[in-house]
C-alpha cells in the first residue's frame, strides 16, 4: 500500500469523526475508528491514483475487453 502522510490522515479523521462516514462505520466521536477508516480511504485513493486505468483509459497497458467478453452466457 502507498503511504500517506500523517498530516493527510489526521486531517481527515477529523473530518470523519465530526460526523462523515463516507460508507464506512460510524466513527462519530471515536477519533481511533476515524485514523483507521482515514487512512483506508486515503490508501485506497492512492492506490486508484497508481492505476494507470483511472489516469488514462487510453494506456497501452491496460487491458480492454469487449462486452461480449464481459457479459454472462
Amino acid at each position: 500500500m502507498k503511504d500517506v502522510p500523517d498530516e493527510r490522515v489526521e486531517d481527515r479523521a477529523r473530518e470523519l469523526a465530526e460526523g462523515g462516514s463516507e460508507g464506512h462505520d460510524a466513527v462519530e466521536g471515536e477519533p481511533d475508528a476515524a485514523a483507521r477508516a482515514a487512512r483506508a480511504i486515503l490508501e485506497e485513493s492512492e492506490e486508484r491514483m497508481a492505476d494507470p486505468a483511472a489516469r488514462d483509459p487510453e494506456d497501452d497497458s491496460v487491458v480492454r475487453r469487449d462486452s461480449q467478453e464481459t457479459a454472462a452466457s
